[in-house]
Protein backbone atom coordinates (compact mmCIF):
# COMPACT_ATOMS: atom_id res chain seq x y z
CA UNK A 1 0.00 0.00 0.00
CA UNK A 2 1.24 3.39 -0.92
CA UNK A 3 0.37 6.47 1.15
CA UNK A 4 0.50 10.06 0.03
CA UNK A 5 -0.02 12.76 2.62
CA UNK A 6 -0.33 16.43 2.07
CA UNK A 7 -1.26 19.22 4.37
CA UNK A 8 -1.70 22.91 4.03
CA UNK A 9 -2.44 25.72 6.44
CA UNK A 10 -3.97 29.12 6.05
CA UNK A 11 -2.65 31.25 8.90
CA UNK A 12 -3.90 34.67 7.87
CA UNK A 13 -7.54 34.16 8.85
CA UNK A 14 -9.74 32.93 11.69
CA UNK A 15 -9.57 29.29 10.57
CA UNK A 16 -6.83 26.68 10.27
CA UNK A 17 -7.41 24.20 7.44
CA UNK A 18 -5.80 20.77 7.31
CA UNK A 19 -6.22 18.32 4.45
CA UNK A 20 -5.08 14.68 4.00
CA UNK A 21 -5.29 12.19 1.12
CA UNK A 22 -4.71 8.42 1.17
CA UNK A 23 -4.32 6.38 -2.10
CA UNK A 24 -4.47 2.58 -2.12
CA UNK A 25 -3.16 -0.07 -4.62
CA UNK A 26 -3.93 -0.23 -8.34
CA UNK A 27 -6.96 -2.56 -8.07
CA UNK A 28 -10.00 -0.98 -6.46
CA UNK A 29 -8.31 2.32 -5.75
CA UNK A 30 -9.99 4.26 -2.97
CA UNK A 31 -9.49 7.80 -1.88
CA UNK A 32 -10.49 9.47 1.33
CA UNK A 33 -10.26 13.20 1.72
CA UNK A 34 -10.81 14.98 4.97
CA UNK A 35 -10.91 18.66 5.62
CA UNK A 36 -11.11 19.71 9.22
CA UNK A 37 -11.81 23.22 10.30
CA UNK A 38 -10.54 24.15 13.72
CA UNK A 39 -11.48 27.49 15.14
CA UNK A 40 -8.62 29.71 16.16
CA UNK A 41 -10.90 32.12 18.06
CA UNK A 42 -9.90 30.98 21.58
CA UNK A 43 -6.17 31.38 21.10
CA UNK A 44 -5.78 33.82 24.02
CA UNK A 45 -7.01 32.99 27.52
CA UNK A 46 -8.57 35.58 29.85
CA UNK A 47 -6.12 37.51 31.96
CA UNK A 48 -6.35 39.62 35.10
CA UNK A 49 -5.49 39.87 38.80
CA UNK A 50 -7.05 39.24 42.17
CA UNK A 51 -5.97 42.47 43.86
CA UNK A 52 -7.27 41.82 47.38
CA UNK A 53 -9.60 39.68 49.49
CA UNK A 54 -10.51 42.08 52.28
CA UNK A 55 -13.25 42.22 54.89
CA UNK A 56 -15.14 44.89 52.93
CA UNK A 57 -14.80 43.46 49.43
CA UNK A 58 -12.97 41.04 47.15
CA UNK A 59 -11.44 43.16 44.37
CA UNK A 60 -9.69 42.56 41.06
CA UNK A 61 -10.05 42.70 37.29
CA UNK A 62 -10.25 40.35 34.32
CA UNK A 63 -10.40 40.68 30.52
CA UNK A 64 -10.65 38.27 27.59
CA UNK A 65 -8.23 39.58 24.91
CA UNK A 66 -10.28 37.79 22.23
CA UNK A 67 -13.11 40.26 22.97
CA UNK A 68 -11.25 43.07 24.72
CA UNK A 69 -14.20 45.45 25.13
CA UNK A 70 -16.64 42.86 26.54
CA UNK A 71 -16.96 42.40 30.34
CA UNK A 72 -16.60 38.77 31.39
CA UNK A 73 -17.57 36.78 34.47
CA UNK A 74 -15.19 35.89 37.27
CA UNK A 75 -15.74 32.86 39.50
CA UNK A 76 -14.52 33.04 43.09
CA UNK A 77 -13.97 30.02 45.35
CA UNK A 78 -13.67 30.37 49.13
CA UNK A 79 -11.56 27.75 50.89
CA UNK A 80 -10.11 25.85 47.94
CA UNK A 81 -9.63 25.77 44.17
CA UNK A 82 -12.29 24.89 41.60
CA UNK A 83 -13.18 21.22 41.79
CA UNK A 84 -12.39 20.94 45.51
CA UNK A 85 -15.98 21.38 46.72
CA UNK A 86 -15.28 24.91 47.96
CA UNK A 87 -18.10 27.44 48.16
CA UNK A 88 -18.27 29.37 44.89
CA UNK A 89 -19.71 32.70 43.77
CA UNK A 90 -19.94 34.35 40.34
CA UNK A 91 -19.48 38.06 39.73
CA UNK A 92 -19.08 40.21 36.62
CA UNK A 93 -15.93 42.14 35.78
CA UNK A 94 -17.65 45.18 34.28
CA UNK A 95 -16.74 48.03 36.66
CA UNK A 96 -14.99 51.12 35.30
CA UNK A 97 -11.38 51.43 36.48
CA UNK A 98 -9.26 54.34 35.30
CA UNK A 99 -6.02 52.43 35.89
CA UNK A 100 -7.04 49.81 33.31
CA UNK A 101 -7.69 52.30 30.49
CA UNK A 102 -4.02 52.73 29.61
CA UNK A 103 -2.76 49.43 31.03
CA UNK A 104 -4.91 47.14 28.85
CA UNK A 105 -6.58 49.62 26.48
CA UNK A 106 -10.09 49.14 27.89
CA UNK A 107 -11.60 50.47 31.12
CA UNK A 108 -14.63 48.42 32.19
CA UNK A 109 -13.12 45.19 33.49
CA UNK A 110 -12.98 45.62 37.26
CA UNK A 111 -14.92 43.66 39.86
CA UNK A 112 -15.63 44.37 43.52
CA UNK A 113 -17.74 41.80 45.37
CA UNK A 114 -18.78 42.38 48.97
CA UNK A 115 -17.23 40.03 51.51
CA UNK A 116 -19.74 37.37 52.67
CA UNK A 117 -20.53 37.91 56.36
CA UNK A 118 -20.95 34.15 56.81
CA UNK A 119 -17.15 33.90 56.46
CA UNK A 120 -16.48 36.59 59.09
CA UNK A 121 -15.58 33.99 61.69
CA UNK A 122 -11.85 34.52 62.20
CA UNK A 123 -10.94 31.53 60.00
CA UNK A 124 -8.32 32.09 57.29
CA UNK A 125 -9.49 30.88 53.86
CA UNK A 126 -7.79 31.06 50.50
CA UNK A 127 -9.84 32.78 47.78
CA UNK A 128 -9.27 31.53 44.23
CA UNK A 129 -10.33 33.61 41.21
CA UNK A 130 -10.87 32.42 37.62
CA UNK A 131 -11.52 34.48 34.50
CA UNK A 132 -14.33 32.91 32.43
CA UNK A 133 -13.60 32.77 28.70
CA UNK A 134 -16.22 34.71 26.75
CA UNK A 135 -16.46 32.05 24.03
CA UNK A 136 -16.28 28.85 26.05
CA UNK A 137 -12.53 28.33 26.12
CA UNK A 138 -10.43 27.51 29.17
CA UNK A 139 -10.90 29.50 32.38
CA UNK A 140 -7.48 30.28 33.87
CA UNK A 141 -6.71 31.29 37.42
CA UNK A 142 -6.06 35.03 37.72
CA UNK A 143 -2.73 36.49 38.74
CA UNK A 144 -2.07 36.77 42.51
CA UNK A 145 -4.72 34.09 43.13
CA UNK A 146 -5.22 32.72 45.71
CA UNK A 147 -5.28 35.41 48.37
CA UNK A 148 -6.07 34.86 52.04
CA UNK A 149 -9.43 36.03 53.41
CA UNK A 150 -9.59 36.30 57.21
CA UNK A 151 -12.18 38.47 58.99
CA UNK A 152 -13.31 38.56 62.64
CA UNK A 153 -16.89 38.24 63.85
CA UNK A 154 -17.40 41.76 65.17
CA UNK A 155 -20.26 44.28 65.09
CA UNK A 156 -21.15 47.63 66.64
CA UNK A 157 -24.45 49.45 67.05
CA UNK A 158 -27.78 48.16 68.40
CA UNK A 159 -29.64 44.92 67.74
CA UNK A 160 -33.23 44.77 66.46
CA UNK A 161 -35.27 41.59 66.45
CA UNK A 162 -36.88 40.34 63.24
CA UNK A 163 -40.54 39.77 64.14
CA UNK A 164 -41.41 36.37 62.70
CA UNK A 165 -40.95 34.45 59.47
CA UNK A 166 -43.22 36.74 57.36
CA UNK A 167 -40.96 39.66 58.26
CA UNK A 168 -37.89 37.59 57.39
CA UNK A 169 -39.40 36.91 53.97
CA UNK A 170 -40.33 40.55 53.42
CA UNK A 171 -36.77 41.76 54.10
CA UNK A 172 -35.21 39.03 51.90
CA UNK A 173 -32.23 38.43 54.18
CA UNK A 174 -29.63 36.01 52.87
CA UNK A 175 -27.72 33.68 55.20
CA UNK A 176 -24.63 33.52 52.97
CA UNK A 177 -24.14 37.26 52.48
CA UNK A 178 -25.77 38.77 55.59
CA UNK A 179 -25.46 36.37 58.55
CA UNK A 180 -22.40 36.82 60.75
CA UNK A 181 -21.60 34.10 63.32
CA UNK A 182 -21.40 36.45 66.32
CA UNK A 183 -20.46 34.80 69.60
CA UNK A 184 -22.53 35.25 72.80
CA UNK A 185 -20.21 37.94 74.20
CA UNK A 186 -20.37 40.05 71.04
CA UNK A 187 -24.15 39.61 70.73
CA UNK A 188 -24.82 40.47 74.39
CA UNK A 189 -22.72 43.62 74.11
CA UNK A 190 -25.24 45.11 71.65
CA UNK A 191 -28.08 47.14 73.18
CA UNK A 192 -31.52 45.88 72.17
CA UNK A 193 -33.61 48.44 70.28
CA UNK A 194 -37.22 48.29 68.98
CA UNK A 195 -38.30 45.65 66.52
CA UNK A 196 -37.36 45.97 62.90
CA UNK A 197 -40.40 47.12 60.86
CA UNK A 198 -42.43 44.16 59.62
CA UNK A 199 -41.49 45.01 56.04
CA UNK A 200 -39.46 47.66 54.23
CA UNK A 201 -41.56 50.64 53.13
CA UNK A 202 -39.73 52.82 50.59
CA UNK A 203 -41.06 56.26 49.67
CA UNK A 204 -40.23 59.43 47.79
CA UNK A 205 -41.80 62.76 48.61
CA UNK A 206 -43.15 65.00 45.87
CA UNK A 207 -40.64 67.60 44.75
CA UNK A 208 -37.64 65.34 45.41
CA UNK A 209 -37.27 62.65 42.77
CA UNK A 210 -33.67 61.90 43.75
CA UNK A 211 -34.00 60.72 47.36
CA UNK A 212 -35.45 57.38 48.44
CA UNK A 213 -36.43 57.04 52.10
CA UNK A 214 -37.03 54.01 54.30
CA UNK A 215 -39.89 54.57 56.77
CA UNK A 216 -38.79 53.15 60.12
CA UNK A 217 -41.70 53.73 62.49
CA UNK A 218 -41.86 57.51 62.93
CA UNK A 219 -38.42 57.96 61.38
CA UNK A 220 -37.44 58.48 57.74
CA UNK A 221 -34.01 57.28 56.70
CA UNK A 222 -32.14 57.97 53.47
CA UNK A 223 -31.44 54.87 51.38
CA UNK A 224 -28.02 55.43 49.75
CA UNK A 225 -28.01 54.31 46.08
CA UNK A 226 -25.22 51.82 46.77
CA UNK A 227 -27.37 50.15 49.48
CA UNK A 228 -30.24 49.21 47.14
CA UNK A 229 -28.70 46.00 45.78
CA UNK A 230 -27.21 44.65 49.05
CA UNK A 231 -30.60 45.16 50.78
CA UNK A 232 -32.39 43.60 47.77
CA UNK A 233 -34.82 46.51 47.55
CA UNK A 234 -37.10 46.84 44.54
CA UNK A 235 -37.24 50.46 43.43
CA UNK A 236 -40.37 49.68 41.42
CA UNK A 237 -42.15 49.39 44.79
CA UNK A 238 -41.26 52.94 45.91
CA UNK A 239 -44.37 54.93 46.90
CA UNK A 240 -44.69 58.62 46.04
CA UNK A 241 -46.21 60.66 48.87
CA UNK A 242 -47.17 64.30 49.24
CA UNK A 243 -44.49 66.74 50.35
CA UNK A 244 -46.56 67.67 53.41
CA UNK A 245 -46.22 64.12 54.80
CA UNK A 246 -42.47 64.50 55.06
CA UNK A 247 -42.85 66.60 58.22
CA UNK A 248 -44.69 63.72 59.92
CA UNK A 249 -41.43 61.76 60.15
CA UNK A 250 -38.27 62.63 62.06
CA UNK A 251 -35.09 62.25 60.05
CA UNK A 252 -32.81 59.49 61.31
CA UNK A 253 -29.47 58.14 60.21
CA UNK A 254 -28.97 56.85 56.69
CA UNK A 255 -29.52 53.14 56.22
CA UNK A 256 -26.35 51.08 56.51
CA UNK A 257 -24.87 50.09 53.16
CA UNK A 258 -25.63 46.41 53.71
CA UNK A 259 -27.57 44.30 56.23
CA UNK A 260 -25.83 42.42 59.02
CA UNK A 261 -27.89 39.74 60.78
CA UNK A 262 -27.09 37.20 63.49
CA UNK A 263 -28.83 34.50 65.51
CA UNK A 264 -28.94 34.68 69.30
CA UNK A 265 -32.27 33.67 70.86
CA UNK A 266 -33.84 34.67 67.56
CA UNK A 267 -32.86 36.57 64.45
CA UNK A 268 -31.52 40.12 64.87
CA UNK A 269 -30.36 42.93 62.59
CA UNK A 270 -27.47 45.17 63.65
CA UNK A 271 -28.41 48.82 63.16
CA UNK A 272 -27.66 52.37 64.29
CA UNK A 273 -29.70 53.99 67.10
CA UNK A 274 -32.63 56.07 65.79
CA UNK A 275 -34.51 59.02 67.33
CA UNK A 276 -37.61 58.27 69.40
CA UNK A 277 -40.66 59.26 67.37
CA UNK A 278 -44.31 58.15 67.26
CA UNK A 279 -45.30 56.24 64.14
CA UNK A 280 -47.88 58.30 62.17
CA UNK A 281 -49.27 55.07 60.72
CA UNK A 282 -49.15 53.03 63.92
CA UNK A 283 -47.28 50.14 62.28
CA UNK A 284 -44.93 47.69 64.00
CA UNK A 285 -41.30 48.49 64.72
CA UNK A 286 -39.82 51.95 64.84
CA UNK A 287 -36.82 54.09 65.60
CA UNK A 288 -35.31 54.80 68.98
CA UNK A 289 -33.11 52.90 71.41
CA UNK A 290 -35.05 50.59 73.69
CA UNK A 291 -36.31 47.07 74.25
CA UNK A 292 -38.60 45.21 71.93
CA UNK A 293 -39.71 41.71 71.12
CA UNK A 294 -42.30 39.95 69.06
CA UNK A 295 -43.43 36.60 67.85
CA UNK A 296 -44.39 34.96 64.62
CA UNK A 297 -44.62 31.60 62.99
CA UNK A 298 -44.99 29.68 59.80
CA UNK A 299 -42.59 28.11 57.36
CA UNK A 300 -40.91 29.40 54.25
CA UNK A 301 -38.25 28.61 51.71
CA UNK A 302 -36.11 30.65 49.35
CA UNK A 303 -33.49 33.30 48.93
CA UNK A 304 -30.07 32.27 50.26
CA UNK A 305 -26.90 31.42 48.49
CA UNK A 306 -23.68 29.54 47.84
CA UNK A 307 -22.87 26.10 46.58
CA UNK A 308 -20.12 23.59 46.10
CA UNK A 309 -17.71 24.33 43.30
CA UNK A 310 -17.47 22.13 40.26
CA UNK A 311 -14.57 20.82 38.30
CA UNK A 312 -12.41 22.14 35.54
CA UNK A 313 -10.77 25.51 36.03
CA UNK A 314 -13.73 27.35 37.46
CA UNK A 315 -16.30 26.16 34.92
CA UNK A 316 -18.96 24.99 37.37
CA UNK A 317 -20.44 27.72 39.51
CA UNK A 318 -23.42 28.52 41.70
CA UNK A 319 -24.68 32.07 41.64
CA UNK A 320 -24.95 33.62 45.07
CA UNK A 321 -28.63 34.32 44.45
CA UNK A 322 -29.44 30.79 43.28
CA UNK A 323 -31.76 30.06 46.20
CA UNK A 324 -30.17 27.61 48.62
CA UNK A 325 -33.23 26.56 50.63
CA UNK A 326 -31.19 24.89 53.34
CA UNK A 327 -29.52 28.13 54.38
CA UNK A 328 -32.78 30.11 54.37
CA UNK A 329 -34.42 27.30 56.32
CA UNK A 330 -32.00 27.82 59.20
CA UNK A 331 -33.02 31.47 59.44
CA UNK A 332 -36.72 30.65 59.30
CA UNK A 333 -36.32 27.92 61.91
CA UNK A 334 -34.46 30.28 64.25
CA UNK A 335 -37.19 32.91 63.97
CA UNK A 336 -39.98 30.36 64.45
CA UNK A 337 -38.30 28.72 67.48
CA UNK A 338 -37.67 32.13 69.02
CA UNK A 339 -41.35 33.02 68.60
CA UNK A 340 -42.40 29.77 70.29
CA UNK A 341 -40.06 30.45 73.22
CA UNK A 342 -41.41 33.97 73.65
CA UNK A 343 -44.98 32.67 73.68
CA UNK A 344 -44.07 30.08 76.33
CA UNK A 345 -42.45 32.76 78.50
CA UNK A 346 -45.50 35.01 78.14
CA UNK A 347 -47.87 32.15 79.02
CA UNK A 348 -45.79 31.23 82.07
CA UNK A 349 -45.82 34.85 83.24
CA UNK A 350 -49.60 35.01 82.92
CA UNK A 351 -50.02 31.80 84.95
CA UNK A 352 -47.75 33.14 87.68
CA UNK A 353 -49.57 36.48 87.91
Amino acid sequence: MKHHLFSYFRSNGPFMIHGSFVARGLAGAAAVATIAFASNAHAVEPTGYLDSAGCEAVVGWSQDPDEPAKPIDVHLYFGGPAGSGAVSVATNAGNYRQDLCDAIGSCEHGFSMMSPYSFHDGVARDVYAYGIDSQGGSNPQLGSSPRTHSCPAAASGVKRRVDGVPSLEAWKFDAFWDQMPLGPAEANALTEAPLLPLEPVLVQFEGDAETVWLLDGGVRRVVPPEAVIPWRFELSAVEVRSASEMADYVEGTALRLRPLIFIQDGLYVVDDPQPLAPDPEGSGGGGGVGGGSGDGGGESEGGASSSDGGSGGGCAIAMASSGNRHRFGWLAAAVALSAMALRRVAASSRRGA
